[in-house]
């Protein structure tokens, strides 16, 4: 990456909700091709649900605290509010996002950064590209998500936790878990996991499944 000539201004959206090294890594990625950068934490509207039980607030912390020595000048951090919701995903969102750069900048990302999800592709018109760089990164290059990080967190999985998330962070683990045992549905989660008597990952992911689907469900209603 160091071969490439530094361009002006590198954006980088995701909801974060917690931050894990895989996002890390797209932030690193966007600090070392690019002089400034702006990350954008989508869905800052909401807090408390199943996708995203962690305030905004709580995820611009735990990235600005990765980050200790970045100015605000060469790293900011803001949340986006959704337009309906998470998987309302087209290029009208797009110009939005794009919009909410260009108030802050008074220009559009020299470079996007961002894992390679199968949506990526639905949010940009071509013409609203023009002049923008797109770096992907495979999410097969570091394959951790915020969901198998809130699931750690929920089964009171300290040591894995760790290896999923930035060393800076890590004393904020008690703090982040307490948090995330506040949110109702989480609860709920817990006791059925408990009630299993099988505490471990592959358990709450197929009881965090069961949810999510229903979550999709409500959501894509609301958008058509």
């Amino acid at each position: 990456m160091s071969s490439i000539p530094k361009r002006d201004l590198g954006v980088v959206i995701g909801r974060f909700g917690p931050e894990t090294l895989g996002h890390t890594l797209l932030f690193d990625t966007s600090l070392s091709l690019c002089r400034r950068t702006f990350i954008i934490v989508g869905s800052a509207q909401e807090r408390g649900t199943l996708r995203n039980p962690f305030p905004v607030e709580t995820r611009i912390k735990l990235i600005r605290e990765t980050y200790p020595e970045e100015s605000e000048s060469s790293l900011a951090i803001g949340g986006l509010n959704d337009m309906t919701n998470e998987l309302d995903i087209n290029v009208d969102w797009g110009r939005y996002l794009k919009s909410n750069v260009e108030n802050k900048y008074n220009k559009f990302a020299s470079l996007m950064v961002y894992g390679n999800d199968e949506f990526r592709s639905k949010w940009f018109a071509p013409e609203d590209l023009k002049g923008t760089d797109e770096y992907i990164i495979a999410r097969s290059t570091l394959p951790i998500s915020a969901t198998m990080v809130r699931g750690y967190l929920t089964i009171n999985d300290e040591r894995n936790w760790q290896q999923c998330s930035h060393e800076l962070i890590h004393y904020l683990y008690k703090e982040l878990r307490d948090e995330l045992m506040s949110v109702p549905v989480y609860k709920e989660i817990y006791d059925q996991i408990r009630r299993s008597k099988v505490m471990d990952l592959d358990t709450f992911m197929k009881v965090y499944r069961r949810y999510e689907a229903e979550d999709r469900k409500k959501k894509l209603s609301q958008i058509n």
